[in-house]
């Protein structure tokens, strides 16, 4: 049975996919500190402390492990802690990688948020492992996370204006990156955007959340500004506002609407819909 070090175990991420890999193969979950894995070792999950600056406690987490998915949380060292974690993979002998990036990423992209998970995506690539990227889009969770504070006060204002966008729900990136460690033959050396089933404008997912949360919710479309403001008003690091300006962007040039197969290709099963998932999550907005 292969033995799976998951980096960020603790996160959004990791946890969807120690859930989806639980009773399947042995997991090593790395994560920031004792007490962010304690729910974890409640659970019966190995934990192991590490620090994505620190190649050294990289490596010694790794140990033993022959496969790895790579998360990196956004960071303004996410191309940095990329790299050291693929150097700390290979010291380690980690044999193949998973890596989430992001959608439509690349090392040229003209876009910077693309082009910094890009970066880490060439790093996996050129590190002489075998490897699989994951490239999944926006994810549905952020109108439960960082985006329910908008939801629940009834206006959704992002400066994303009526493109749409195919969000995916992390269950679903979960499941295939848990397929390809339990099994990745035929998918080796391979690239995958990830989506959801259909491309949704913000309108539109006003609407639903409205429906299902039986509330009034609204989209306001934002300018770039105000929404570079409130960012900043809420202490959020200049570089993640840059980043996520950055996607806003592209999806206003009408990049992140398109739809693939690659959940039910890679998993068997269609991915997850909007609308089950407001239903399923309509509590979190009451």
């Amino acid at each position: 049975m292969s033995k799976i070090f998951i980096a960020g175990g603790a996160g959004l991420l990791g946890t969807a996919l120690i859930t989806s890999l639980d009773g399947k193969a042995e997991v090593v979950a790395g994560v920031h500190s004792q007490e962010n894995g304690e729910a974890l070792s409640k659970a019966g999950i190995e934990v192991r402390v590490c620090e994505f600056a620190d190649m050294d406690s990289m490596a010694q987490a790794m140990t033993g492990c022959d496969r790895m998915f790579l998360s990196i949380p956004l960071q303004e060292k996410l191309t940095r802690y990329g790299h050291l974690a693929v150097e700390a993979a290979k010291r380690a002998g980690v044999e193949y990688i998973v890596r989430s990036s992001g959608y439509a990423a690349s090392s040229d992209a003209h876009w910077r948020l693309g082009r910094e998970h890009g970066m880490v995506d060439q790093f996996v690539e050129d590190s002489k492992l075998t490897y699989t990227v994951l490239r999944p889009n926006s994810f549905m969770q952020n109108f439960v996370g960082p985006y329910a504070e908008m939801v629940k006060a009834g206006v959704i204002a992002l400066p994303e204006e009526n493109a749409a966008v195919s969000y995916i729900d992390v269950r679903d990136i979960a499941d295939c990156a848990a397929r390809l460690l339990l099994d990745n033959t035929g998918f080796e050396n391979s690239f995958y955007a990830l989506t959801g089933p259909e491309g949704l404008t913000l309108s539109q997912v006003a609407e639903k959340i409205a429906a299902a949360s039986e509330r009034e919710v609204v989209y306001a479309p934002a300018d770039e500004e105000a929404f570079i403001a409130a960012l900043q008003s809420k202490g959020v690091p200049q570089w993640n506002i840059d980043m996520l300006v950055s996607l806003t962007r592209v999806v206003k040039l009408g990049m992140a609407g398109n739809v693939t197969k690659a959940v039910e290709y890679l998993t068997g099963t269609a991915a997850r819909t909007f609308d089950d998932f407001v239903v399923e999550n309509a509590a979190a907005w009451n």
